[in-house]
């Protein structure tokens, strides 16, 4: 009797166990959590802007020079990679060449109005140059510096300028036409070239000129005459 009842009980645990497993459905894939990265290639932490990760890898892509280079990122479980399109920079417009400043208006000499007492004769300057220079009686600049016709004053030398009012009365005080330019020769200074025009004043010759050595100038240059 008591074989009996223990054959029955374990046919029954025997029976129960196989109905069990008949129940249980196949099992299927594990089920996986979507991420909140949507369709993104690459999986994007829930604590991310998604948008913000693209905009941080394309920053991160471009070069030294601005230009936007493919974003390469690593998927999280083949190891295999997805590449992210980056925007096209602008191209750049070449800026207008700067214009050349205007040129201003050419020197112009004004020679200091009134007339001197005094002259210092320079290189090239000789009595009769000076009177027709300051319209004044040669005769008067002569007699007052104790000269003649044949005088020729060191460079230097100080004379004294009439005041009388007598002006100059031989003749036209220009002994040449002014040209616009003058050609300089061997010897010639800033004074002298004004002697030979007679009443041109050679500080202009050097203002008009920007001469920084009015005795000391080279044959061939040429000069403008105001």
């Amino acid at each position: 009797m008591k074989k009996t009842f223990w054959l029955i009980l374990v046919v029954s645990i025997v029976l129960v166990l196989a109905l069990s497993a008949c129940q249980r459905s196949a099992s299927g894939p594990p089920v996986t959590t979507p991420t909140t990265g949507g369709d993104l290639p690459f999986p994007v932490p829930a604590t991310q802007n998604p948008v913000q990760v693209i905009l941080t890898q394309t920053a991160i892509a471009k070069g030294p020079t601005g230009e936007a280079t493919p974003v390469v990122v690593p998927t999280a479980t083949t190891g295999e990679t997805v590449i992210l399109p980056t925007a096209t920079t602008a191209a750049v417009q070449p800026t207008a060449a700067p214009t050349a400043a205007p040129q201003g208006p050419a020197a112009v000499w004004v020679p200091t109005p009134g007339l001197p007492t005094t002259y210092t004769i320079q290189l090239g300057e000789f009595p009769y140059c000076i009177a027709r220079r300051f319209n004044v009686d040669p005769g008067e600049l002569l007699s007052l510096n104790g000269l003649n016709l044949n005088s020729r004053p060191a460079a230097g030398t100080s004379l004294k300028i009439p005041t009388s009012g007598k002006t100059w009365s031989a003749g036209s005080r220009a002994l040449v036409s002014h040209p616009a330019t003058y050609t300089v020769s061997s010897g010639d200074t800033a004074y002298s070239i004004g002697c030979r025009y007679g009443d041109v004043d050679p500080n202009g010759i050097i203002a008009v000129n920007n001469l920084q050595s009015p005795t000391n100038l080279t044959a061939g240059q040429t000069l403008q005459i105001p």
